[in-house]
């Protein structure tokens, strides 16, 4: 009946730790220690069998769930290093694009090669946007009015599409006034 009381102080304990430190290792000891307490609830079981299952299953739960757990409960959707680094926008030090040449762009007091993705040139004090990293240099694209050229692009297609459907309403009314002034002028014939 002793051991009741020493299994509850090793959960107590294990859990405490696990409370100051969210580091997903004696949390393990306390699950193991859940099991040791029932077996010692059983009338029969030694001590030593009771400290060979709370090794053996800490041991277990270590190795192999604690990385699991630690990827599916602390996954961090923060983005490191050089990642977050894309979206950002910064203006060109050096023109890109000219003679084959890599243009320079500064974040966080480094000055990084910068490039286009479609080779494209951009000129010096050009505000850009980081599209990607890659190895040493940032691939970027230009930002026109506070927005990307990408989205400048998308808005003038829809301006387009929007006076093409404009157009071809009018020519549509257009069409359908010509064709009932004919009919009436062929009715009128048809009268006289």
């Amino acid at each position: 009946m002793e051991m009741i009381w020493v299994w509850l102080a090793v959960i107590a304990v294990s859990l405490i730790v696990e409370f100051f430190t969210w580091d997903l290792t004696s949390i393990w000891f306390a699950v193991a220690g859940l099991v040791a307490l029932i077996m010692s609830a059983i009338d029969g079981i030694n001590w030593v069998w009771q400290l060979g299952v709370f090794i053996v299953i800490s041991a277990v739960l270590i190795i192999f769930v604690r990385q699991i757990c630690r990827k599916l409960l602390l996954k961090s959707d923060e983005k490191t290093n050089v990642d977050a680094f894309v979206g950002k926008k910064a203006k060109l030090l050096t023109p890109v694009g000219e003679n084959e040449n890599f243009g320079t762009v500064k974040f966080n007091g480094v000055v990084w090669n910068a490039t286009t993705e479609n080779g494209s040139k951009l000129e010096k004090d050009t505000e850009v946007e980081v599209v990607k990293v890659d190895g040493n240099k940032m691939i970027v694209k230009a930002v026109v009015e506070g927005i990307s050229t990408e989205q400048k692009q998308e808005e003038e297609n829809k301006k387009t599409t929007k006076s093409t459907k404009k157009n071809k309403e009018e020519n549509a009314n257009e069409e359908k006034v010509e064709n009932s002034e004919e009919k009436k002028e062929e009715n009128e014939e048809k009268k006289n």
